[in-house]
């Protein structure tokens, strides 16, 4: 008797199993292949022989990819992306509906390839590279709005670009262009400087010219006296000259 019931105990614990969930996911619960409940964190035991338990996670995750796409001058570019998301923990059950514990490839990547492919051929290489603020906020923006659409229940948390590469042809021509600029430049700045030499040189000569002609006027007007008193005034050291006549000591001072 004791053998038999504890023989029937040990096929009905046979029948059951335990699963423990932990903060960062919900468990969906399965009878015969269909969803019957979510549990949230701790330790369950479930009938194993017609329910099965799937972990969704529900923590925010990240997701790599590199996609290709074209541009705008249709030049393939390799945009790589890193976005961070998470399922909404209150529809856990509608996204295993839809895309079981596949998600991620069934739903998220090809979104992320769609936002992505979607935009890149509205800008040029150039563009892409000075507006890359402008695209990754209009892809976030995309992605959610096309999740959203989809009733995926996968929240974006972040959306980062962290590549735009382009062909080896493509950044060649990128490395001349920005060498003739360069080169255009250091022309534009020699040729301001030459410009501003011979405004400099002008100047000048017309200063002098203006000078000249206003000794020439004082030549003019007082017979030459004054602009030679000017001269002499220039060329003075300071000393008065002596001119020595029977014995006395002259100072020469009068120019008249």
């Amino acid at each position: 008797m004791k053998k038999k019931m504890l023989l029937a105990m040990a096929t009905a614990l046979a029948f059951f199993g335990c699963a423990q969930i932990d903060e960062t996911e919900r468990g969906v619960v399965l009878e015969f292949g269909k969803v019957d409940e979510v549990i949230g964190p701790g330790l369950t035991i479930y009938n194993c022989f017609f329910k099965e338990i799937k972990r969704i996670s529900v923590k925010t995750e990240l997701e790599t990819g590199r996609i290709e796409a074209g541009s705008k001058d249709l030049q393939t570019v390799y945009v790589g992306t890193n976005v961070n998301y998470h399922v909404d923990e209150t529809h856990v059950a509608d996204v295993y509906s839809q895309y079981g514990t596949a998600y991620v490839t069934t739903i998220l990547q090809p979104k992320i390839k769609e936002t992505i492919t979607g935009i890149t051929p509205q800008y040029a290489p150039e563009e892409m590279l000075q507006k890359r603020e402008e695209i990754r906020s209009r892809m976030e923006k995309a992605l959610k709005s096309k999740l959203d659409s989809a009733n995926a229940h996968i929240v974006i948390d972040g959306f980062t670009i962290t590549e735009f590469q382009f062909s080896r042809a493509f950044n060649e021509a990128i490395e001349a262009k920005q060498v003739q600029e360069q080169e255009a430049l250091k022309e534009k700045n020699i040729k301001i400087k030459m410009d501003y030499q011979n405004e400099q040189r002008v100047a000048k000569a017309k200063a002098d010219s203006a000078v000249i002609a206003l000794q020439m006027e004082a030549l003019k007007k007082q017979n030459g006296k004054e602009y030679l008193m000017l001269k002499w005034i220039e060329k003075w050291d300071g000393r008065l000259p002596q001119v020595n006549a029977n014995d006395k000591i002259i100072p020469m001072i009068n120019m008249q």
